[in-house]
């Protein structure tokens, strides 16, 4: 069975959770979404996770309710089971000492929330999520 890669995005706003949804489903309809109203429910759910079907990556808010992105790039990196899923941190804020502490703290990445369809565009494609060849799904059935 072919398994398609899965994004994990922990969020409290919900329009912006629903925007990534949409974006991602228009460009990716194969990958997996799962949104998160908060850290506590990403890491519930990483933690029900078998090692064999880790996320492709982690995206989370910096700025979110009971703890934010540098509490979970703590929670989630080195010495634990998700330390080599590349985390990215998204916020409205662009201040170089989040950026900083966030990169300090194992994010792969920080990035200004976008605010049209093709900024986010961008920089979904910019996660160059692997997807199955066409060859190799036909192969499979």
């Amino acid at each position: 069975m072919i398994r398609f890669p899965s994004v994990y995005l922990a969020d409290d706003d919900p329009d912006d959770l629903e925007f990534f949804k949409t974006g991602l489903l228009r460009l990716y309809p194969q990958v997996g979404i799962f949104l998160f109203n908060d850290g506590p429910e990403l890491l519930n759910a990483l933690g029900s996770c078998v090692s064999s079907h880790l996320p492709y990556c982690l995206i989370f808010d910096y700025k979110m309710p009971p703890f934010g992105a540098p509490q979970l790039l703590e929670a989630t990196g080195s010495g634990t089971p998700f330390e080599a899923i590349p985390k990215i941190v998204w916020s409205t804020s662009g201040r170089q000492k989040e950026i900083d502490e966030c990169l300090r703290l194992g994010a792969a990445r920080y990035v200004v929330k976008p605010t049209t369809h093709h900024e986010l565009e961008i920089f979904l494609r910019s996660l160059q999520i692997p997807l199955p060849s066409q060859e190799s799904i036909t192969n499979r059935r």
